[in-house]
């Protein structure tokens, strides 16, 4: 092929403008935050309220078989894993990276 090519010719507009919107080096942009991001946290917080809420449930079902005190502490701890799941939800919905492990209290 020659340099007159109208084929090749494109094919180096092409390349020169993947260039320009990639950036001089080459390497493609930069990966913002995106809904990708906000999926993920939508299903982590999800998790969180399911978890606490069945493992709370859990407890409180071997308790009462255990003791013999049916319903009484599958109820209440069922109650306790929904309140602590709810807790954890605010908890990592404040954090400003979601990421950050800083457990002081803001004063």
């Amino acid at each position: 092929m020659t340099e007159d090519d109208p084929d090749e010719r494109r094919l180096a507009d092409l390349e020169e403008r993947l260039k320009k919107a990639r950036g001089h080096d080459g390497s493609p942009p930069p990966k913002t935050e995106g809904s990708g991001s906000s999926l993920g946290m939508a299903l982590r917080l999800s998790f969180d309220i399911v978890a606490a809420v069945v493992v709370g449930a859990g407890i409180g079902w071997f308790l009462d078989h255990w003791l013999g005190t049916t319903p009484l502490l599958f109820i209440v701890f069922f109650f306790l894993g929904a309140a602590a799941g709810f807790f954890n939800v605010i908890r990592t919905a404040n954090r400003p990276d979601g990421k950050r492990k800083d457990r002081s209290p803001k004063i």
